[in-house]
């Protein structure tokens, strides 16, 4: 019953890719979360009743695309960082964009270069 939590518990590293829609990221990503984040699996809570991390990874990359440029943080990746770093106890939460996509004109080439160097430039070996 708890497959998907057991399997996002135990992985070293996570990598979220999705696109950021109408605000946030797709319902079908707030679902898996709702699947895994479980009690007793991939958080616990403390006697003061504080979530305590029991994920294994120790880093999180979240890679996200935008059509235009406003993209403000607390509705997409804060969101993921604030579970991963206060739940599931995985500090180390990365943001990758590709944004301004849509915007007539733009160099999406030159976007998504951009977002490749800086994944190129990133630290992704296992810790």
């Amino acid at each position: 019953m708890f497959e998907l939590a057991r399997q996002f518990s135990k992985a070293e590293t996570i990598v979220i890719a999705a696109p950021y829609w109408d605000l946030s990221f797709p319902a079908a990503l707030k679902q898996y979360l709702e699947l895994i984040n479980v009690v007793g699996i991939t958080f616990k809570y403390s006697k003061d009743g504080m979530p305590v991390g029991l994920c294994k990874a120790s880093r999180l990359f979240y890679v996200t695309t935008a059509g235009g440029y406003y993209v403000p943080e607390e509705y997409g990746f804060g969101y993921i960082k604030a579970l991963a770093q206060n739940y599931y106890g995985i500090q180390d939460v990365q943001q990758i964009t590709a944004i301004g996509l849509d915007i007539e004109g733009a160099d999406v080439e030159a976007i998504m270069r951009a977002a490749e160097d800086t994944v190129s430039g990133m630290d992704l070996t296992c810790r």
